[in-house]
């Protein structure tokens, strides 16, 4: 606790408590900074180092000692964990493991140790800046660990990912791919992959300048590393702290943090992470005024970076160095690293470019489909016959006259091959004209289904919301004593044919909401006319009454078709709905059917508002549409959904169905549908021997 007191009194108050509330987690849990009075602590820290560093040697030198007395499995697991501990240290042999590791588990069909060995071959692709080949195979590592559900080996794919997607600067996707691999993490219970998403998630917050999330990621990931008594990248996640800090201004801590940084670095060996750190601490000192401690130690980071070729730290160094020489007014040593830094960044962002430029590339072949796959792979086994077969001629016409035939063949194949070109230009042409059909048609489908759905909303939102709220007031009036019956009897025609529409409304979403799911099937049976018809006047019969309408049926009892009987009754419910609706008051509506020698057509005719000739345009010609629906004669609302239902359910039991109307003379509306006929005996007593 001295070393927390310590703290307390060389920073600002706020960090001491974040430190003293940590503290008190878990003793093992500590990112002090103490200045000069901490010298033991740091003793101590950087003897935990080494102790790793030590144990990690140990691992190393028993892993290769496995390598020649193991079993072709165990090695592969060897190989792989070897690739895995060396791919910070020692890259190229990593390489040379991972790379063994993924020709023998190819070779012994093990798809575990081969999503592994590629996995970190793609981590190795992207620590050497070959982006196009990081992706592959991580993505390649991700499918086949997706496939054998290899939790562990999906994880660590979608972190390799995930920093692909980072050095692209597309930070939503590489979110997004860190979040799916800490959740995979928790479950499995790994903390290197849980406090490596953090950290990298924390990486691209701090990218997007939203501190106080890559802020919380970081501690997290500190969290779990205390909790799981390990060490993780605790050094580059104090770095990343370090680097909020300086970002807030907070300038001081940022010190102390890079300090930490670079002492629980010792475990990785990583000169690039010193020089990292130097030129951190550098820039903070110069935005301090220390320019001249700046310049040391941005100096030394310069010295580093040069002997090691550590381009990104040493364009780095430069920057600084530059602004760091120009406010001491050493403004040849500033324009001497400004040129270079000038010149490196032209070359490093040429650099960047051209990867970026290959990832994309990769990305787009990867995503290539199977079916291209195969007529690639039948194109070539085409071309290959075609060799044996030029092959067999030429040693059949060998003995005839050299020159000619030689002559010959090499006009033959010249032909051939042009011929072959051609085709396959005319191929891939038409390849891509058809896929960009395909994706316009895509485009006007996904339009029109975004259309339909705002329309629904509409009508659920609105239409439904009317006829709820008026009986919902109708019943609190009644529920407080407020009205009397006379008015309630006056006001129950409104309720119920608001009602009844909302019924009807609700019954038609539902229906069509039916229609469009997968495994929606008909039941076709002979369904009597007459019935249906008087069921659905009995059901409308108010609402007509309230207008004064009468109905004229004029429909043989024994006519029968063959249809869906519940899809028939919601269209001659929608039909005889709308009749009503816009329907004069006091007049009449016809329903009459007559047949011809295979259909019954049913004709339902008001003399109502009629529709104007663009409305009766779009119903003939458009295959689905919510049209604008009109208000009826009484101000009755419509969704403009029943007349869609009507044609799609006709459509879908084999019948047709034709609208005829004129504005202020009324609408005509004719159905066709299959009648039934009797082979032989009466429906009664032989109903098997109903035919269409």
């Amino acid at each position: 606790m001295a070393f927390l007191f310590i703290y307390s009194q060389l920073n600002t108050y706020n960090s001491a408590l974040k430190v003293i509330d940590t503290y008190c987690q878990s003793i093992k849990f500590a990112h002090l900074y103490v200045g000069g009075y901490s010298y033991l602590f740091f003793l101590f820290c950087f003897y935990l180092s080494q102790l790793a560093l030590a144990q990690s040697g140990l691992e190393l030198d028993s892993l290769k000692f496995q390598l020649d007395d193991s079993t072709k499995k165990s090695k592969l697991d060897v190989l792989n964990r070897l690739s895995f501990l060396l791919r910070e240290q020692n890259i190229t042999e990593s390489f040379e493991y991972a790379n063994l590791a993924e020709k023998l588990s190819v070779s012994a069909n093990d798809s575990l140790n081969l999503g592994r060995a590629k996995s970190n071959l793609g981590w190795i692709f992207y620590r050497t800046g070959v982006w196009d080949k990081a992706f592959r195979y991580s993505r390649d590592a991700f499918l086949i660990s997706y496939k054998i559900k290899d939790k562990q080996g999906l994880a660590m794919s979608l972190n390799n990912l995930g920093v692909i997607y980072y050095k692209q600067k597309n930070y939503r996707e590489a979110i997004k791919k860190f979040k799916e691999a800490y959740s995979i993490g928790f479950e499995i219970e790994d903390p290197y992959v849980i406090v490596r998403s953090f950290n990298n998630l924390a990486l691209n917050f701090l990218a997007t300048s939203e501190l106080d999330s890559a802020y919380e990621y970081a501690y997290r990931a500190l969290e779990i590393n205390n909790q799981y008594n390990s060490i993780y990248f605790n050094s580059f996640i104090y770095r990343v702290i370090g680097d909020i800090q300086t970002a807030r201004g907070q300038f001081e801590d940022a010190l102390a943090t890079y300090d930490f940084a670079f002492l629980t670095d010792s475990h990785h060996q990583l000169e690039s992470f010193e020089a990292s750190i130097l030129n951190r601490k550098g820039n903070v000192l110069r935005l301090l005024g220390l320019y001249e401690n700046a310049a040391e130690l941005l100096e030394r980071s310069k010295e580093i970076s040069l002997a090691k070729s550590y381009q990104d730290e040493l364009v780095s160094s430069y920057k600084y160095l530059a602004l760091t020489y120009e406010a001491l007014g050493k403004l040849d040593l500033a324009f001497q690293n400004q040129m270079a830094y000038n010149r490196l960044s032209e070359l490093l962002e040429e650099k960047v470019n051209k990867d970026r430029l290959a990832l994309i590339s990769a990305m787009f072949e990867v995503e290539k489909t199977d079916g291209e796959l195969r007529y690639l792979r039948a194109e070539n086994d085409y071309k290959e016959l075609q060799i044996k077969s030029f092959k067999t001629y030429n040693n059949i016409y060998i003995f005839g006259t050299l020159i000619l035939g030689g002559l010959f063949l090499w006009l033959f194949v010249l032909h051939r091959k042009t011929r072959a070109i051609n085709l396959a230009l005319v191929e891939n042409q038409n390849k891509v004209n058809q896929q960009k059909e395909e994706l316009e048609k895509q485009s006007q489908d996904l339009e029109r289904s975004n259309n339909l759905k705002n329309r629904l909303f509409s009508i659920l939102g609105h239409d439904l919301k009317a006829p709820v709220a008026q009986l919902q007031g109708v019943l609190g009036l009644m529920n407080d004593n407020n009205l009397s019956r006379e008015e309630f009897n006056e006001i129950s025609y409104v309720l119920k044919r608001n009602v009844d529409g909302l019924f009807v409304t609700l019954d038609n979403i539902l229906s069509w909401s039916r229609a469009q799911m997968d495994g929606f099937k008909l039941h076709l049976r002979p369904t009597s006319c007459l019935s249906t018809i008087n069921q659905c006047i009995e059901l409308l019969q108010q609402h007509a009454d309230g207008k004064g309408l009468s109905f004229h049926v004029n429909v043989d009892k024994d006519t029968k078709i063959w249809v869906d009987h519940d899809l028939f009754q919601i269209i001659l419910r929608n039909l005889l709905s709308n009749a009503i609706k816009y329907s004069k008051k006091n007049s009449f509506i016809d329903i009459f059917t007559f047949e011809d020698k295979e259909n019954v057509i049913i004709k339902v005719k008001d003399y109502g508002m009629g529709m104007s000739k663009n409305m009766l345009h779009q119903i003939r010609t458009q295959k689905f549409s919510l049209l604008e629906s009109s208000k009826g004669t009484d101000n009755e609302r419509g969704t403009g959904l029943g007349v869609n239902l009507c044609k799609e359910f006709t459509s879908m039991m084999g019948g047709t169905i034709y609208f005829e109307s004129e504005r202020n003379i009324g609408t005509t509306v004719t159905l066709r549908f299959r009648k039934v006929l009797l082979v032989e005996g009466s429906p009664e007593l032989h109903p098997q021997k109903y035919l269409v």
